[in-house]
């Protein structure tokens, strides 16, 4: 572990009611085989040594339900729940702007989390903290193993050197300060990952290799992926 004196927030988001998951409910209450997804994602950070807290944003009509999740199953290092916003990106920013009320020190390290991705390893979260901590920022990638093109109405128009595309997921790591004023300076500026807007700040954002076993969770299918995945790995044989 890195000799730091910098704290290590996990900032974990969970957004949505439910309608996209195809779901009465809000697809962090899917139940993953023995807990729901909202439990079993926070379990993960709660149980890396490399996460000193936990700040958990949510969809505002779910904070009673979030609460209720995190006291009954005694989930540690959970410091607050923070009402969410009407995108992810929103989400990301108010989580932010409650850690500076909080007067979190600008070198701080913050790792931001989407909850639909329950499958984070304890050495990825390891990897994006240890990246951060020497260079300040960290982005999870994958590099995408098809031809990648770009197209104008219905026409393929350029291919792109796949050996150089990877695709983005999350943890994403950075020091406090940078973080919090990238998503000030761009808050009117769509993205959908938080590493964009530090290369809209013309910075390199360094790459931890991800795994397609870091699943995202958005249909129903993906949770039958997930339960085959993990079922594997507890009966090998």
């Amino acid at each position: 572990m890195m000799q730091s004196r910098s704290k290590h927030i996990a900032l974990v988001l969970f957004g949505g009611t439910g309608q996209r998951f195809g779901s009465p409910y809000p697809k962090q209450f899917a139940d993953l085989g023995k807990e729901p997804m909202f439990v079993v994602t926070l379990n993960r950070f709660s149980a890396s040594d490399a996460v000193d807290e936990i700040y958990v944003v949510v969809e505002p009509s779910t904070v009673e339900t979030c609460r209720d999740l995190i006291l009954s199953r005694q989930i540690k290092k959970i410091k607050a729940i923070i009402k969410g916003g009407s995108t992810r990106q929103e989400s990301a920013r108010f989580g932010l702007e409650f850690l500076a009320k909080l007067n979190t020190r600008p070198d701080d390290l913050v790792l931001i989390a989407d909850g639909d991705r329950p499958n984070v390893s304890p050495k990825l979260i390891l990897d994006n903290f240890l990246t951060a901590y020497e260079v300040g920022s960290a982005v999870t990638a994958i590099p995408v193993t098809d031809s990648v093109l770009y197209e104008e109405q219905g026409k393929a128009c350029k291919y792109f050197d796949r050996s150089k595309v990877y695709l983005a997921q999350t943890p994403q790591t950075f020091r406090f300060k940078t973080i919090l004023k990238a998503h000030r300076k761009f808050a009117k500026v769509p993205v959908t990952d938080d590493a964009s807007l530090l290369t809209m700040m013309h910075r390199k954002v360094p790459v931890v290799l991800g795994s397609k076993e870091n699943l995202k969770i958005t249909t129903p299918e993906d949770v039958e992926t997930y339960l085959k995945l993990t079922t594997k790995k507890e009966d090998p044989s």
